[in-house]
């Protein structure tokens, strides 16, 4: 009978491979097409949130704006990956 195997990680190094290394590529990209689209309001601010356990972009306009216009739908909507 074969002995069993025991892999163990390291959960900080583990995390951060994967949930923020190898996303990042496509978190670029996302940020990319967030800031082409919010480039002429001034109103709406993109950047990238690092100080998770996940990788984010963050698009932020005031609730008036996005209550009336439907900015940030619209943004998202706009987004391929």
């Amino acid at each position: 009978m074969p002995k069993k195997v025991r892999v163990v990680l390291k959960r900080g190094a583990f995390s951060q491979e994967v949930l923020h290394r190898a996303v990042q590529p496509v978190m670029d990209d996302v940020q990319e097409q967030m800031e082409a689209q919010a480039a002429g309001d001034d109103r709406i601010t993109v950047w990238r949130n690092e100080d998770t356990d996940r990788a984010n972009v963050v698009a932020t306009c005031p609730a008036p704006v996005e209550r009336v216009h439907g900015t940030l739908t619209r943004m998202l909507g706009g987004v391929s990956a």
